[in-house]
């Protein structure tokens, strides 16, 4: 049986003894912790590892401690944070709850009262954890909480209620079904049926009449009138998946009935009108199927009105845990296993790995270790990776002057570029931002 896992605590405090105090007296207290001397080399651990809680001292060089728990949170929401200063006063105190900390404690204080607060804190999260994962497995899909997927989040919102065409492109396995199914849940179809189709499993000489329907006689086989999934989707949503393999003969007849909402079908003379809204999917590239010839470009501009772009799980690993946890608490109850979670070793692979597969490749990663698993936690090589494919590069480590780098440019990102507004958000003047901007190879 795997051995519980130890709670991962990140130190950030820039007194080396002090921080190396803490992580001893920590790691007799049953926590694994890493140590961070600012908040550059902080950001820097928090994005190549996964942590329960972190502690954090008021008086940072640089970004000071207040304005690293602004940064930490803007990425990292559901992190428990602790403040600790030697210069503790009630403004600081109430500032860094303002901020988002969850607890403030004045040096000198007893090392056990920060292991007692740590213990409280990374107990709260994972029943937070535990009531979200109910929430994500009934009622409405849980996106993710990646900056990338928050902001897919709050473009689903706007776009749901408007019933106007929507495209969802990104690679298989990426969640684009998910996003439909929300878009449908969010707009005001809701109650209508939400009718998914795979036009790439569909023969081609059958792909109109199941759309479009047939009329009894209408070819070999045909022994009665039968709906296609236009009329199916009646007073709710269709969801045509993998647009990009439907043969252009099809395209001229679905751009006419885009248009007018009006489906003939197979066989049949008369019109028949179609209440759906409709969101369409690919993995192809459109525009380059439209230059090539085996995409319609009026087709196209007709579906391509509002698009969602969904990114690759490797471009957002801050919700490879929690799909992770997701998945983990579905096949538990399906199979009847009594898994508690992850080892320490299996969540540093988890958020390594690359994922060529995505999601669906996480999901079924899941699943078989679920049902490999001999323990009450998961461990590497239960999730049955391959190793030639781990992405050996973050097991490197990170130059300061690559970790600033990586600092600076995440700022400028979260600031749209403004300098001014970076500069403040780092602690540090303009001039300084600029020199280190043109030291590092921005445009300045």
């Amino acid at each position: 049986m795997e051995a519980e896992r130890r709670s991962r605590i990140l130190v950030v405090d820039d007194e080396k003894n002090l921080r190396e105090s803490i992580a001893e007296y920590l790691a007799l207290e049953g926590f694994t912790c890493a140590l961070a001397e600012d908040a550059t080399s902080a950001l820097s651990l928090l994005g190549q590892n996964v942590f329960d809680a972190a502690v954090i001292d008021l008086r940072l060089p640089g970004m000071d401690g207040l304005d690293l728990v602004s940064a930490i949170l803007s990425q990292w929401p559901s992190l428990p944070l602790i403040m600790m200063s030697a210069h503790g006063g009630i403004s600081d105190a109430v500032e860094a709850m303002k901020r988002g900390a969850i607890d403030y404690l004045v040096k000198p204080f007893d090392p056990a009262e920060l292991a007692v607060r740590l213990s409280r804190a990374v107990a709260a999260r994972n029943l937070v954890h535990i009531a979200e994962l109910g929430k994500r497995l009934s009622g409405g899909a849980w996106l993710g909480e990646s900056p990338s997927m928050r902001a897919i989040d709050a473009l689903v919102t706007k776009v749901a209620p408007s019933g106007s065409t929507v495209l969802i492109t990104g690679e298989s396995g990426t969640g684009k079904e998910v996003v439909a199914r929300e878009i449908h849940r969010r707009s005001s179809r809701a109650d209508g049926p939400f009718v998914p189709v795979n036009l790439g499993a569909l023969p081609e000489n059958l792909v109109e009449s199941e759309l479009f329907g047939h009329e009894k006689g209408s070819f070999t086989g045909a022994d009665a009138r039968r709906q296609g999934y236009f009329e199916l989707a009646c007073g709710g949503t269709l969801f045509l998946d993998e647009l990009g393999e439907m043969p252009l003969s099809t395209q001229v007849r679905l751009l006419r009935v885009l248009q007018d909402l009006v489906i003939t079908r197979v066989g049949g003379t008369r019109p028949v009108p179609v209440d759906v809204r409709i969101v369409a999917a690919t993995n192809r590239d459109l525009e380059a199927m439209v230059k090539d010839g085996r995409f319609r470009e009026d087709l196209y501009f007709r579906v391509n009105v509002l698009r969602i772009a969904l990114p690759p799980l490797r471009e957002r690993k801050a919700d490879i845990v929690s799909l992770a946890l997701m998945f983990l608490s579905r096949f538990s109850l399906e199979t009847g296993k009594a898994l508690t979670g992850f080892t320490q070793e299996a969540l540093a692979l988890l958020t390594e790995y690359e994922y060529p597969g995505n999601i669906r490749e996480l999901e079924n990663a899941v699943e078989r270790a679920v049902i490999l698993s001999e323990g009450s936690l998961v461990g590497p090589a239960d999730l049955g990776f391959p190793k030639n494919q781990i992405d050996r590069k973050q097991h490197a480590p990170m130059s300061i002057r690559d970790a600033e780098r990586a600092v600076i440019a995440d700022a400028l990102e979260r600031n749209s570029g403004h300098r001014e507004h970076t500069a403040k958000e780092l602690g540090i003047t303009r001039r300084t931002l600029l020199s280190k901007m043109k030291e590092y190879g921005f445009t300045v």
